[in-house]
């Protein structure tokens, strides 16, 4: 396990000897802290590494019972070699099937039970009464001893030991390696019923629930409404790769919901977030339908994120509608490197909905697609400070062989006349990376930005890094000073300005 460095400094001071240290008796410096001030340092650690800490002094000794957040997570509990292959059989959520005799040692299994016993031994060591409660957060998959690790959870909930419980929820059937597409959903299915049995078995820990992370689970559309109604302290919820059956309009109602994020999840023909008086921020990735997507009572609601990737003949959606009855102030939409899914409007429309409006970062835009249509953005948000432009830099071969079927191959520019003589007085730093040529269609554009950008302070431009798929990168960007010098000259025209141009290879 990577130790931090702060984590080796801690460790070193508590392992040299009295002479090390100061006098012969006398304790180290850092143990003559107030003990509120080392378990605040403790709680900085991984817990592996604050535990260490408590067993190499007796000063410290005492302080891990007093850790006000116990974060554990099954794969920190597997062998650390990196050589060792993880081996488990998936039981696909079939709570009668059993392992193969000539199966080889559930490695899962035991890091499972491995996390469950020192969790069990860390919450023995807090007694009541004499430490505070803490707030649990435990990863683990839906499989062998999940119900033992909801039931401990419960248990602390119940007795005080926790004041919180965040849990974080998965499993290891991977949906896209089967074909079968009955089959698929039967297992998904049967992980389901699981996370049910677990939701049933142990009320108080989802009473006491701040934070819900699950992925890969289809459940009954009840079950959404039955978590909301019983988790009523749940602050932050994120779904990843959910269904639920059978579809419909899914209505959020929660008092306490401060993140909501749903990520590729198809159980949904809308999304209409009705009563969330603390949303703040909204992420929604990966709609395979046009979503009707709707906005209720979100009065604190500042960050909302959009992406997807916008597949051959699907519409292209209007923010004015999508995004009605709201005021972003931070607004933040990828394309994937596909066709552009926002439709170019009048910028009055968005007269009340962007006048919070400080941020706008835009990711992956296709160069194809051109960049001229953004300037409705920036003329519908007169108050916003900084506009982040990631550029789609190159044509990755590997997401076109995998997306062929479902993606336009032909990018298609996206028109947008600027209003002649118009002038932005409040964007101040303009961000564009992935600059992988410097050709007159992107400095063109730079340069009208920074006309209209009557008080911008800087401009960064800087190309990728390599791409995480086939490790492409961009070749063509400014990597000599006589270039770098040669871009900030086109985009200047030749004449001084009075805002930074920053030029990073």
């Amino acid at each position: 396990m990577h130790v931090p460095v702060f984590s080796l400094h801690i460790l070193f001071v508590m392992e040299q000897p009295a002479s090390m240290n100061g006098s012969d008796g006398d304790e180290d410096m850092l143990s003559k802290l107030p003990s509120n001030v080392l378990v605040s340092i403790l709680d900085k650690l991984q817990l592996r590494d604050a535990v260490r800490a408590g067993v190499l002094s007796r000063r410290w000794r005492s302080l891990p019972r007093r850790l006000p957040r116990l974060a554990l997570h099954i794969y920190d509990f597997l062998p650390s070699d990196e050589d060792v292959q993880v081996l488990y059989f998936e039981d696909e959520g079939d709570d009668e099937q059993e392992a193969s005799p000539d199966c080889p040692p559930d490695t899962l299994a035991q890091a499972s039970d491995t996390m469950l016993e020192a969790m069990a031994t860390l919450l023995a060591s807090r007694a009541l009464g004499e430490t505070p409660a803490c707030t649990l957060a435990v990863g683990f998959l839906l499989r062998s001893n999940y119900m033992s690790i909801g039931r401990l959870l419960d248990d602390a909930m119940a007795t005080g030991k926790a004041c919180a419980i965040e849990m974080d929820i998965s499993i290891t059937y991977d949906p896209t390696d089967d074909d079968d597409v009955v089959h698929v959903t039967s297992v998904l299915l049967a992980y389901g019923r699981r996370f049910r049995t677990l939701f049933d078995g142990c009320p108080a820990a989802f009473g006491g629930l701040t934070r819900l992370v699950m992925e890969n689970m289809v459940l009954r559309s009840r079950d959404f409404h039955d978590i909301f109604a019983a988790c009523t302290r749940l602050e932050t919820l994120s779904l990843r790769y959910c269904h639920a059956v059978p579809l419909g309009l899914w209505q959020v109602r929660h008092a306490r919901l401060a993140e909501l994020t749903v990520a590729y999840c198809g159980f949904f023909r809308g999304i209409d977030l009705a009563w969330l008086p603390r949303l703040e921020r909204f992420t929604c990735r990966g709609w395979l339908m046009r979503p009707r997507m709707s906005f209720g009572h979100v009065p604190l609601l500042t960050t909302i994120t959009l992406s997807n990737r916008r597949g051959v003949g699907e519409p292209a959606l209007k923010l004015s509608q999508i995004l009605a009855n709201t005021a972003v102030t931070d607004l933040r939409l990828n394309f994937g490197g596909q066709d552009i899914w926002v439709k170019p409007e009048v910028p009055k429309r968005f007269k009340k909905i962007f006048r919070n409006l400080k941020h706008i970062k835009i990711r992956n835009v296709h160069e194809d697609c051109g960049l001229s249509w953004i300037s409705f953005l920036l003329q519908a948000s007169p108050w916003l400070k900084e506009l982040h432009i990631k550029l789609w830099d190159h044509e990755c071969s590997v997401q076109r062989d995998e997306d062929e079927d479902c993606f336009a191959a032909k990018k298609t520019n996206v028109p947008w006349v600027v209003a002649a003589g118009f002038k932005h007085y409040c964007l101040t730093r303009v961000t564009i990376l992935g600059i992988h040529d410097t050709g007159e269609k992107v400095v063109a554009y730079i340069r009208n930005l920074v006309k209209a950008a009557v008080n911008l302070q800087e401009i960064h431009m800087r190309k990728n890094t390599p791409c995480n798929e086939c490790g492409v990168a961009g070749e063509e960007f400014p990597r000599t000073n006589e270039e770098r010098h040669s871009l900030r000259q086109r985009v200047s025209g030749g004449e001084p300005v009075g805002f930074k141009i920053c030029i990073q290879s």
